[in-house]
């Protein structure tokens, strides 16, 4: 009880040290004027559903940067400020400060962002229940959690909060950008698969054309790279942090 009691106070201690009130509206008013900034370029009724895809490449753009940001402070940045050591000074075990930390951050930021997307079922008339919708969540979801474990990861190893921010971004939109779409490599990429597959499933349109076959293994593919990334970096992140890491 007590272990449980420590860990949502640390979680609570993160949130209000990052999550203060202009840095809250910042992203709540960021992610709207995203979303209704975007034109619609499909008016087909039938076709709407493209919309989505359509505008999530800002939206991983955008989660890329500000997640980068956010877990590079929390980690890299309170190594670097001393406020790491600081917390370990207590008596507060090493797993709850790193899943405090993730969670504090992961977690509103997926709501913030995830929330002001479904604005676009109402601007592109879409069913409140649209497959494709969901399938664009959790595509947020996949990149969030890539760019958390290169975030935390990095940091890490670099221990400077602009550092281990600019490495992540880089690193990440480096890759983005260097393969031609579709592919594996990519967010965006792996979503063309996933829309052209569950577009075909659930309105029986091919959003990019007949030529482009795409099997479930295509799309099985798409889901287990993001998530084997995630695990690896993750898993190897927390043990390094928790067995290995010496706090100056």
């Amino acid at each position: 009880m007590r272990s449980k009691k420590t860990f949502f106070n640390l979680l609570r201690w993160e949130f209000e040290e990052h999550y203060s009130l202009p840095i809250l509206v910042f992203l709540i008013s960021s992610a709207i004027i995203l979303v209704l900034a975007q034109s619609n370029l499909n008016i087909h009724p039938e076709r709407n559903f493209i919309n989505l895809y359509n505008k999530s490449g800002s939206i991983f753009f955008i989660l890329t940067i500000i997640g980068s940001a956010f877990f590079s402070r929390t980690f890299a940045g309170s190594i670097e400020k001393g406020k790491l050591k600081l917390l370990l000074s207590y008596p507060i075990k090493r797993w709850q400060l790193f899943f405090s930390k993730f969670s504090a951050m992961f977690i509103p930021l997926f709501i913030i962002y995830g929330t002001a997307f479904s604005i676009n079922i109402y601007l592109d008339h879409l069913r409140p229940l649209e497959p494709l919708f969901f399938l664009s969540l959790f595509a947020f979801l996949l990149h969030l959690m890539v760019v958390s474990s290169v975030s935390i990861s990095l940091s890490m190893v670099i221990k400077n909060e602009i550092l281990s921010m600019m490495a992540s971004i880089l690193l990440i939109i480096g890759i983005e950008n260097l393969f031609s779409i579709p592919n594996f490599f990519s967010t965006e990429g792996r979503l063309t698969y996933q829309f052209q597959y569950f577009g075909e499933l659930s309105h029986n349109i091919k959003p990019f054309g007949d030529d482009f076959i795409v099997t479930s293994g295509d799309v099985i593919v798409t889901f287990l790279i993001p998530i084997l990334i995630f695990s690896s970096l993750f898993v190897l992140s927390f043990i390094y942090f928790k067995r290995f890491m010496e706090i100056d």
